[in-house]
C-alpha cells in the first residue's frame, strides 16, 4: 500500500485518507445494493429457489411439483420476470405491489392457496402457487400487462 499511496502515507496524519476511503467503500456498497434492488434483478435466490426458511415450504413444494403444470410453471416465470424481474422482494407501486408477481396485499390474502401475511415474507415458489391458484380462479385479470 506504502508503494500505491506514497505521499499519503508519508504525511502525518492519514486519518483523513482513511476517512474518506471508508466513505467511498460505503457509498458503493449501498449504491450497488439499492441498484440492484430498484431494477427488479433476481437476487441470488432466482425464481424457484427459496431464499427464505418457511414453515409450509415443503406443502408449496409439493404443490408446485405434483399440481402446476409444466405451461403453469412457464406463465408463472414469464409473469414475473415481466412483473418484477421475478424477484420475491420486490416492492413497487410505493409499497401498493408486493413481490415476484407484485401482489396488492388484498389480492394476496383473498387468494386460493394463500398462506397471508405479506408476499415477500414468502420465497418465489410459494409466490407462485398462489399466482397459479389466483390465475386458475381469475384468469389473467389481476396482471393486465404481463399476465
Amino acid at each position: 500500500m506504502s508503494q500505491l499511496f506514497p505521499a499519503v502515507l508519508a504525511s502525518r496524519s492519514r486519518l483523513p485518507f482513511l476517512i474518506l476511503l471508508a466513505v467511498i467503500a460505503v457509498i458503493a456498497f449501498a449504491g450497488g445494493s439499492e441498484a440492484a434492488a430498484s431494477s427488479g434483478g433476481v437476487g441470488p435466490g432466482g425464481p424457484g429457489k427459496s431464499t427464505k426458511v418457511e414453515p409450509d415450504g415443503d406443502k408449496y413444494d409439493r404443490i408446485w411439483e405434483n399440481e402446476v403444470t409444466v405451461a403453469e410453471k412457464r406463465w408463472a416465470r414469464d409473469t414475473a420476470e415481466c412483473e418484477s424481474g421475478g424477484d420475491p422482494n420486490a416492492i413497487g407501486g410505493g409499497g401498493a405491489y408486493r413481490g415476484a408477481f407484485q401482489f396488492l396485499r388484498s389480492s394476496w390474502k383473498s387468494a386460493p392457496k394463500s398462506p397471508g401475511g405479506d408476499p415477500i415474507d414468502y420465497d418465489y415458489r410459494t409466490q407462485a402457487v398462489v399466482a397459479v391458484y389466483l390465475k386458475r380462479e381469475m384468469g389473467s385479470s389481476p396482471w393486465p400487462v404481463c399476465g
